[in-house]
């Protein structure tokens, strides 16, 4: 059976706790770039999955959203079928980007404990409140 050239994608861009400011620029970013088409979205809890045609493309467009917003990027693959031709393996890719809602300044508790923000990328740079001592958390461990 032949596949719908609007079914077609090859990877999942899904968002989590994303506002509709994020899932607009998104949106813009993938329209300006005419690199990759969206041929399916869905609405979850907290957030959405957005189907994409090149999943080269939403690898990057993963890192660039991680570059607009603060958040976790997890990129996996998962074996969808083998090339009839090349008997190669063909993959989907899934890119999951949760925004967080820390930012530099913000007062956090990581294990129970006081912290500031003072640096957040793929990791968070915080300071113990009591100590004053810097040290790197992953984004999952701050809790407001």
């Amino acid at each position: 059976m032949k596949e719908h050239i609007s079914d077609y994608f090859e990877g999942i861009l899904q968002i989590r706790n994303g506002n509709n400011e994020l899932l607009d620029w998104i949106y813009d970013k993938i329209k300006a770039d005419k690199k990759a088409k969206v041929t399916k979205a869905k609405k979850v809890t907290n957030g959405a999955d957005l189907y994409i045609t090149d999943q080269h493309y939403l690898q990057n467009l993963g890192r660039k959203i991680q570059e607009h917003q603060t958040g976790i990027l997890k990129v996996s693959r998962r074996l969808h079928t083998q090339d009839k031709v090349t008997s190669r393996h063909v993959y989907r890719v899934t890119v999951l980007f949760k925004a967080v809602p820390f930012k530099r300044g913000d007062i956090a508790t990581v294990h129970g404990e006081k912290v500031q923000i003072v640096y957040v990328d793929k990791k968070a740079q915080v300071k113990d409140l009591k100590t004053g001592a810097k040290r790197f958390v992953d984004l999952e461990l701050l809790k407001y």
